[in-house]
């Protein structure tokens, strides 16, 4: 064997030894020193910091509820919203019923046993009643009718009875003499309708 085979044996181990050396570093890292840091945990805080920023931005910071200066909390307010109707219109509240008496009228004269229209100019949506009443005092002389109807606009009256109380079944004779209808109604905030004076008659 030459000089120069030996030598090109000789470098052939060196290389491969190198290469062994240089494998076994790279497959088995040393420990990272204390109070350092790598470019690659750098990378991962800057990463970490952006992902914590994006979230903020979507999430607020403090979602405690705010405190007075005395340490309690503060109250929420509540907006007040307005009530409309469909396509934002106002809801309007109704405008208060209007029922006129129609008859009778003053100076009507009526005959017992006869059909004596006793009207109104609209239903009151609720119940009332219909009384006989002084002409002259208002004073309470008989029902003619317990209960009119929701809906109800007229009655016609005979003249020949009247009842001692509402809802009562006893009973009395109308004397011929001079009187007035009163029709009260039991809600709604409707008053008294009350007639001029009439007289009834045989």
């Amino acid at each position: 064997m030459t000089n120069l085979s030996k030598r090109l044996i000789v470098i052939l181990v060196v290389v491969v030894a190198a290469a062994i050396a240089i494998g076994f570093l790279f497959s088995h890292p040393g420990p990272t020193p204390q109070g350092g840091s790598t470019a690659s945990s750098t990378a991962t805080s800057a990463n970490a910091g952006a992902v914590t920023s994006t979230f903020s931005a979507g999430v607020p910071a403090n979602t405690n509820p705010p405190r007075s200066a005395t340490g309690g909390t503060a109250p929420v307010r509540t907006p007040v919203q307005k009530v409309t109707g469909g396509n934002n219109v106002p809801i309007v509240a109704p405008a208060p019923i209007t029922i006129d008496l129609m008859t009778p009228i003053s100076g009507n004269v009526w005959t017992i046993g006869g059909q004596n229209p006793i009207a109104w100019s609209a239903p009151a949506g609720i119940t009332g009643e219909i009384d006989l009443v002084n002409a002259a005092t208002k004073q309470f002389i008989g029902v003619i009718l317990s209960e009119t109807g929701p809906n109800q606009t007229s009655y016609s009256w005979d003249a020949r009875s009247i009842y001692l109380a509402r809802y009562s079944p006893d009973q009395k004779d109308v004397v011929p003499g001079t009187y007035a209808i009163r029709i009260h109604f039991d809600g709604n905030g409707l008053g008294d309708l009350v007639s001029g004076p009439i007289t009834i008659t045989n």
